[in-house]
């Protein structure tokens, strides 16, 4: 099994898959871990830089730079593109169309637009998709909290209760948070990329009445999820 699956490659960048639970680099307290610095290292066979971030505990596309003169260049590119997260939120979402969050983070400037692609009472959550039109710490998070509806397995922004039903009632152990889809303007043209889901996150939204609505709109929801690798 290749160390992490490759989406796509260019001149300079290569875009993969995080799997969940994987830390982007290492920190003096995870020296040990493999993180996806280390396995992209491992896959391209030299030094690479990662252009951005995703929590340990979410998933989806993740961006690095292959020729690490090109890291700001990159950084550009993917500020000027969008990048669409699909998350499994607490509680039956009340917005029938698409709502944009500004609301001020850290003292910065920051805004997102949140669509509800499906939602029940029983289990009572919703499934968004979420374009933060700015990089935040924390954004995707943060806004939809902000809505009132933070993301199951958010220990930090959700409700521990709900967190724990999830968990043990429909095995969603983990921030239920995924980059699914970047569309980046590189110089040669603007291309946009695609990750599934992974196998975990899959299960849990396949189980839902809704499902299959909401695939109709983002058909992205049905390739085949990636495994998690061990």
């Amino acid at each position: 099994m290749e160390p992490i699956q490759e989406i796509a490659r260019g001149e300079g960048w290569i875009l993969v898959a995080k799997p969940p639970r994987v830390i982007v680099h290492r920190t003096k307290d995870t020296r040990t871990e493999y993180a996806a610095l280390q396995r992209v290292r491992d896959l391209v066979g030299h030094r690479v830089n990662p252009v951005h971030r995703l929590d340990r505990q979410a998933s989806g596309l993740l961006l690095f730079a292959t020729d690490t003169s090109r890291s700001g260049e990159l950084h550009e590119v993917l500020r000027a593109g969008t990048k669409t997260y699909f998350a499994l939120v607490r509680g039956h979402f009340q917005h029938e169309w698409p709502i944009d969050v500004d609301t001020p983070l850290d003292g910065k400037e920051s805004s997102s637009t949140i669509w509800c692609l499906g939602r029940s009472h029983r289990p009572r959550c919703s499934l968004v998709k979420v374009q933060p039109h700015t990089g935040r710490f924390h954004q995707v998070r943060r806004h939809v909290r902000d809505l009132h509806h933070p993301i199951i397995g958010d220990v930090m922004h959700g409700d521990s209760k709900v967190n724990r039903w999830w968990r043990e009632e429909r095995s969603m152990g983990r921030v239920a948070l995924h980059c699914g889809r970047m569309t980046l303007p590189f110089p040669e043209g603007e291309q946009t990329f695609e990750c599934p889901l992974f196998e975990d996150m899959a299960a849990v939204l396949k189980e839902l009445s809704w499902f299959e609505r909401a695939a109709q709109q983002e058909p992205l929801l049905l390739k085949e999820p990636l495994i998690i690798p061990p």
